[in-house]
């Protein structure tokens, strides 16, 4: 993931009840991401619909085509869908995993569908490369 410059409203945070956290977009496979990831500020007991409103507003997505994004915490290669309704943010949900140094930090993981055109591995002015023995 690339680095980020901090919007200034996020430099200052309550460590005790704030946590950035990054967002990432995927489709079906945590290992697939695209797009570019960003941070988000989150608080101890928000409700989820409160994060889903300020993601929305910060990538600018039409109402339609939002409510097909579905909302994960991934970790360890692994997500676990949030139920939207239920789901208030608990800090604890996006911090390392103790004794677990290998793996990066739970972030959260916007699953949709990618509508980026696909662009193939070569382009028509690369030739192959050829090897003779």
């Amino acid at each position: 993931m690339c680095p980020q410059e901090i919007p200034l409203d996020q430099v200052d945070i309550d460590k005790e009840n704030e946590m950035l956290i990054t967002v990432a977009h995927f489709h079906k496979k945590v290992f697939g991401t695209f797009g570019i990831p960003f941070l988000l500020r989150i608080h101890q007991g928000e409700h989820f619909r409160e994060v889903m409103k300020r993601i929305q507003s910060l990538l600018d997505i039409q109402e339609k085509e939002f409510e097909k994004f579905k909302f994960a915490i991934v970790m360890m290669g692994r997500h676990q869908y949030i139920n939207e309704d239920e789901y208030e943010v608990d800090l604890k949900d996006f911090e390392p995993q103790p004794g677990n140094m290998s793996h990066p930090r739970p972030w959260l993981g916007l699953d949709h569908f990618n509508k980026a055109p696909k662009r193939s591995h070569y382009t028509y002015l690369e030739k192959a490369i050829k090897i003779h023995n």
